[in-house]
């Protein structure tokens, strides 16, 4: 704990010679000599101890530009001057402990850095034995290509402009990303036509079938 003004007034007066001299209520040129001298020192030392913090990136102020200049940040996906305190504190530590590794995992955690849960779907050409009935059929580029799934919610945010743009900046360069939105919404109503379907070719002829009888 850095000592403050008082404390070094008590020190400062402590280290002067006794005797009148040295006296500060009958000497108020030494009076005003202590004076100024102990804010400086707690200044010193406060600024001493505030230099412990900026050590740490998760608690740095006064040298975090520097943080942000050798890391490169804040990237092209970021507004400038959009980003709180804590947001480009955030930022800087996850710049260095990021991995950088073409693994699912890591693409996911990039939506969670911008509070949007996503889903990866890949591709893979049609292959006999591989494909079942029902199933889309991939050309051969498909396997290049891949899905970020998002809610459809994010659609339009700045966040979700924010994910995309460091997707494309994060993802392998021989592959193409596409920032999706609303896959579930499509799942179910996918699954609700196909129920419809059942339902009108399969188990109503059948029920009218069984009534005729």
């Amino acid at each position: 704990m850095a000592l403050t003004e008082a404390d070094y007034l008590q020190q400062l007066r402590q280290l002067l010679p006794p005797g009148p001299a040295f006296d500060l209520e009958l000497q108020p040129d030494w009076a005003q000599i202590v004076a100024a001298l102990a804010p400086e020192l707690a200044r010193v030392d406060g600024n001493g101890e505030a230099l412990l913090l900026e050590v740490n990136p998760a608690t740095a102020t006064a040298l975090l530009p520097y943080w942000e200049g050798y890391l490169g940040l804040p990237d092209v996906c970021v507004v400038p001057g959009s980003q709180t305190l804590e947001e480009r504190r955030q930022a800087v530590i996850t710049k260095l402990t990021a991995t950088g590794a073409p693994q699912l995992s890591y693409y996911r955690k990039l939506g969670t850095q911008v509070g949007i849960n996503v889903d990866i779907q890949e591709f893979r050409p049609a292959r006999v034995g591989l494909t079942s009935v029902g199933d889309f059929l991939y050309g051969a580029d498909w396997p290049w290509s891949w899905i970020a799934a998002a809610p459809v919610a994010a659609y339009g945010t700045e966040d979700a402009a924010t994910l995309n743009c460091r997707l494309q900046r994060d993802a392998p360069e021989y592959t193409d990303v596409v920032l999706g939105f609303g896959q579930d919404v499509v799942a179910g109503i996918a699954g609700q036509v196909d129920q419809l379907f059942n339902a009108i070719h399969y188990v109503l002829p059948a029920a009218v079938a069984g009534i005729e009888d």
